[in-house]
């Protein structure tokens, strides 16, 4: 087994994955070290954005290599999605000051794209079961 196959068996996180969160990682601690941690906490929840605006424009391109770039922008906007959700959630702290509004907040954020996913695959589910019958 190759190391790489190791390292995604290990941690289920590709080696340009981990690469990416050191990356992350790397410029929150240079923002925090140069006290300009909130303008590198937007900079990055932009390029989320952007992310996530570039792979759903591409997800229903007509040919099959932007296709597949939607395939690798959607795989990382999954695997990055909870530090952009704590790094909003802590810009809106410097914002909001209510840890009761804050807390709700947290959990809309971090639990609401779960349980869309959950009723949405409740519906697909329902669907299917209306149009075939399963007999007991």
């Amino acid at each position: 087994m190759k190391w790489q196959q190791r390292v995604r068996v290990a941690t289920g996180l590709s080696c340009w994955q981990i690469v990416l969160h050191l990356l992350i990682v790397a410029l929150l601690v240079m923002g925090w070290m140069s006290g300009a941690l909130v303008r590198v906490g937007l900079g990055l929840c932009v390029v989320y954005s952007v992310t996530v605006v570039l792979m759903l424009a591409l997800q229903r391109h007509h040919e099959r290599r932007w296709r597949d770039v939607a395939d690798v922008l959607e795989e990382l906007t999954t695997t990055w999605y909870f530090g952009t959700a704590l790094i909003v959630l802590w810009l809106i702290s410097r914002v909001v000051h209510n840890n009761l509004l804050l807390a709700l907040i947290g959990l809309a954020i971090l639990a609401g794209p779960a349980v869309v996913s959950l009723l949405a695959k409740d519906k697909k589910l329902s669907n299917l079961t209306a149009k075939h019958h399963i007999r007991h």
